[in-house]
């Protein structure tokens, strides 16, 4: 099964969002500036990438994820001096919706990285359904042989236990195909109950996976019996933004739905989503995204808490519109799919919307036959059945293959359902033992899981200090908030089965900062060894100290600057996570530029080959 890391550097990842319910509020229109403040030295980290530059978003905010352990009154202080009024606080997923002036949005986002308590701060970007209605009444459903349902129906029909939630548009829940099957819902937009659909699309949604089916009107669902949770989270033009679909997917995993339908794209690389859908993950429900309608390639990885669905056509071969990337998990029909419509009817509909809920149908009969099994083992029956297609094995069009409902179904009967006894594995990068540590440290964390990592739990002499639901795992300390001498640092990992990992522990001193005047900067790289070869994603972890007290540290790779950020203190550790996938086979060298309060720098360089 092909699962990835997501990279997160102080260059910004993307979000979509709106601040609370109500309107979407204005966007910049074709071709003028996001904002006036641009400026060369600051770029957040989705703008690299062309389909995300390219999405309108709100142009007044920001959503901001605090580290674990950060003060409170700290993070205060820091909205304040950044010109940002904290709105709206996402508890599941620790991320606070801030108010901003549209002249300040990058140059708040700077201000807030560069504290050190701040993990990500992003864009809200917004997004539009990916597909609608574009052919007349037809009276196939292709996509059932392409799946091989019928022999899937033999097995099961699915539970009226595994709830499928569409978090879309809204659903028309009075059609005469929907109506025996649609649980009451909610409406995220405007925060009431009322979760009719507002654009078409969710209703078009719905029906793809779990229409009212073997009742001879209508069309047929995926998963017959399964019912259905309509989560409204768009307005009516279809838009929806981060926040909302992120506040959708919790409130859905909140209310017990085992499989969340998000039709909506790039959602490939944004972080609020991906917190939203991790957290719905360790609840045991899975997240299912289409993969994007531009017919686009982009090199994001996506997440391993979520399921990424592209389109092929009626003749098997990948749709012309489907997006393709490392993040695309498996295929599904996209093109010709009857569905219901918002008008009490039916019709025809392309898009990865509609590959989506059909993937989602198929994990909920998944589930339907192996109901004890957690979300990543039904991933696993998913990937491990899809038919290749395509390039031999995973590729970055078709990914795992095509999916195989029947398949996918026995893989399920026969996945081994003994409970999971063996706790996540869990080291300490940073710091090391005997570390001495001053000012504000960030401590990271690598622990993994093959059912999923739920929360990393660090404590400070015996006492719990912090607990970070989000890889990678770190927590910032304010080391002045606790006496000088020696103490011990603890962490402990849980798996989505509540089984705990071996608790790791380092013994460290914490200094207040010299007010001597020397000035002596060093820095230690801890890993990877000098000279290893390495492939793929890379974390360098290094420390470093100086006497005069820490202002700035760089990161370059073969020269050329990648990360600026600001310490405080006299001793940090540090790390960059270096997509080795995409530099060149060879020789390399990663090189750090500490800079301390007066000014003075410290250079070390770290020799690595790529394989």
């Amino acid at each position: 099964m092909r699962r990835h890391q997501i990279l997160i550097t102080r260059i910004l990842l993307p979000l979509v969002g709106i601040g609370g319910c109500g309107d979407l509020l204005s966007v910049p229109q074709d071709g003028e500036p996001d904002s006036p403040d641009i400026s060369p030295a600051f770029v957040f980290e989705a703008d690299t990438d062309p389909a995300v530059a390219a999405l309108p978003f709100v142009e007044t905010q920001l959503l901001a994820q605090p580290y674990p352990g950060a003060d409170p009154q700290a993070l205060t202080q820091l909205y304040a001096a950044a010109g940002a009024q904290l709105i709206e606080e996402i508890a599941d997923i620790e991320t606070a919706v801030l108010q901003v002036p549209a002249a300040n949005l990058h140059t708040a986002a700077d201000t807030l990285l560069r504290s050190g308590l701040i993990e990500t701060a992003q864009k809200n970007y917004i997004f539009t359904p990916d597909a609608t209605p574009n052919d007349p009444l037809y009276p196939r459903q292709d996509h059932f042989a392409q799946i091989n349902g019928s022999a899937a129906w033999d097995v099961s029909t699915g539970a009226s236990t595994v709830v499928i939630a569409v978090v879309d548009t809204g659903v028309n829940g009075s059609h005469e195909d929907l109506t025996a099957k649609v649980a009451d819902g909610w409406n995220i937009y405007d925060n009431n109950t009322n979760y009719a659909d507002v654009a078409g699309h969710g209703t078009q949604v719905a029906g793809t996976a779990a229409a009212v089916s073997n009742n001879a009107v209508g069309v047929a669902g995926v998963a017959w019996n399964c019912p259905l949770l309509p989560v409204r989270v768009g307005d009516a033009q279809g838009l929806s933004t981060a926040r909302n679909i992120a506040a959708g997917i919790l409130w859905a995993s909140a209310r017990g739905a085992k499989v969340i339908n998000v039709s909506f794209a790039p959602l490939w690389s944004d972080r609020v989503v991906r917190s939203a859908a991790q957290t719905a993950f360790n609840r045991g429900s899975l997240v299912v995204i289409s993969a994007g309608n531009a017919g686009g390639t982009t090199t994001a990885l996506g997440y391993d808490e979520a399921l990424f669905v592209g389109a092929i056509n009626t003749a098997g071969e990948i749709a012309a519109f489907s997006d393709r990337g490392p993040f695309v998990d498996v295929v599904a029909p996209g093109t010709g799919i009857r569905t219901t419509t918002r008008d009490g009817l039916y019709g025809l509909a392309n898009g990865t919307s509609f590959a989506a809920p059909i993937v989602s149908g198929v994990v909920a009969l998944a589930w339907s036959v192996a109901p004890t099994l957690r979300p990543a083992s039904i991933q696993k029956a998913i990937l491990d059945t899809a038919r290749d297609i395509g390039s031999l094995g995973e590729d970055d069009v078709y990914g795992a293959g095509a999916i195989n409902a029947n398949a996918a179904l026995q893989a399920a009967q026969r996945a081994e359902q003994n409970p999971d006894t063996i706790g996540p594995s869990l080291r300490i990068t940073t710091p090391i033992a005997g570390e001495s540590l001053s000012g504000r440290y960030t401590v990271a964390v690598q622990a993994t899981d093959p059912g999923g990592v739920a929360d990393v739990t660090l404590s400070i002499d015996g006492i719990p200090f912090a607990v970070d639901t989000r890889s990678p795992y770190q927590f910032v300390i304010d080391t002045a908030t606790f006496s000088s001498g020696a103490h011990t640092l603890r962490a402990v990992a849980t798996d989505s089965y509540g089984n705990p990992s071996p608790a790791r522990t380092v013994s460290v001193t914490f200094t207040a900062p010299s007010t001597t005047s020397a000035s002596t900067g060093r820095i230690t790289f801890r890993s990877p060894t000098a000279g290893a070869t390495v492939s793929g994603d890379v974390t360098i972890s290094a420390s470093v100290s100086d006497s005069d007290g820490l202002a700035l540290v760089e990161w370059l790779i073969d020269g050329r600057s990648v990360l600026v950020s600001t310490l405080t203190g006299t001793s940090s550790g540090i790390s960059y996570s270096w997509r080795a996938r995409d530099a060149t086979p060879g020789n390399h060298t990663v090189t750090v530029i500490a800079t301390d309060a007066g000014g003075s720098r410290t250079t070390a360089g770290l020799p690595l080959s790529r394989r």
